[in-house]
């Protein structure tokens, strides 16, 4: 039986250098787990190990792209907990768990990692900006969910951006750009001006540019704009990506945390750091 194994280190023992040499079914079979699709009721997928093997069951009729993370995510749950091991996922799971640390969370970046692999996916999108566009664009490219690669871009993107699911409403979770500063707090409910609600409630999605007071709680938010891209999901969940397109309210923040002395040289806006 193999001990875990991170993703990065799984790919490069299978030798994969490409996303299109990302075949899941091959690599849960390396990792002593069988993929097989059948008809599923109440799940996306499940995965049954007894010591060294395991089955992984993912919904026959499910698109590819989420087949795949699902196959990748019960993979995730096999890779930390195998020996004796019983999963069942749904779609809930699948796309409300990327906040909280447990199991269910753990699988969905044990996946992303796998699936959409750090050092392929920046190079990829190194000239694409936050958007919902970039996101398909790299969801085709890695034949991934538009949620996880959303994630990714944000992550891993060149340019500052912050990921929300929401719901009724009601925020879900979020995520950002590791140069978005922490105190720029997503609020629980978001403001009645923005696409997300209006998709709640029956409206029209797409683009617009919105007060960022109506997404963020953070001093000063009334005084700047963001530009908001908002889709609908499956099972009433709404996926957002949040960009600027301008730095001066992430600037402030920055200098309203450091005191304004100008010495912090933490990366800022386009990669480019504060002198």
């Amino acid at each position: 039986m193999s001990s875990f194994k991170p993703p990065a280190v799984l790919l490069d023992e299978l030798g994969i250098a490409a996303p299109n040499q990302i075949h899941i079914e091959g690599i849960a079979q390396y990792c002593g787990a069988t993929v097989v699709y059948e008809p599923l009721h109440g799940c996306e997928a499940r995965i049954i190990g007894v010591g060294d093997r395991a089955i992984i069951t993912v919904r026959a009729d499910a698109p590819r792209s989420r087949q795949r993370f699902s196959a990748a995510h019960e993979l995730g749950h096999w890779m930390r907990d195998r020996g004796r091991i019983a999963f069942a996922c749904d779609q809930q799971k699948l796309t409300r768990e990327w906040d909280d640390e447990n199991p269910e969370r753990r699988a969905n970046r044990y996946a992303a990692n796998l699936l959409l692999p750090q050092r392929m996916f920046v190079e990829r999108a190194a000239r694409l900006q936050p958007n919902l566009e970039s996101a398909r664009q790299l969801a085709s490219v890695f034949d991934t969910s538009l949620t996880a690669t959303a994630i990714r871009l944000a992550e891993l993107g060149p340019l500052p951006s912050v990921v929300v699911c929401t719901r009724g409403g009601e925020r879900c979770w979020s995520t950002r750009s590791p140069i978005v500063p922490s105190q720029l707090r997503v609020r629980s409910s978001v403001g009645r001006s923005t696409v997300a609600r209006g998709l709640a409630e029956g409206r029209e999605g797409g683009t617009a540019t919105v007060d960022s007071d109506e997404w963020f709680d953070a001093v000063g938010a009334s005084d700047y704009v963001i530009e908001e891209h908002s889709t609908v999901l499956g099972g009433g969940f709404v996926l957002t990506i949040l960009s600027w397109k301008t730095e001066e309210q992430l600037v402030a923040l920055e200098e309203d945390d450091d005191g304004g002395d100008g010495r912090d040289d933490r990366p800022t806006f386009a990669g480019r750091r504060r002198r």
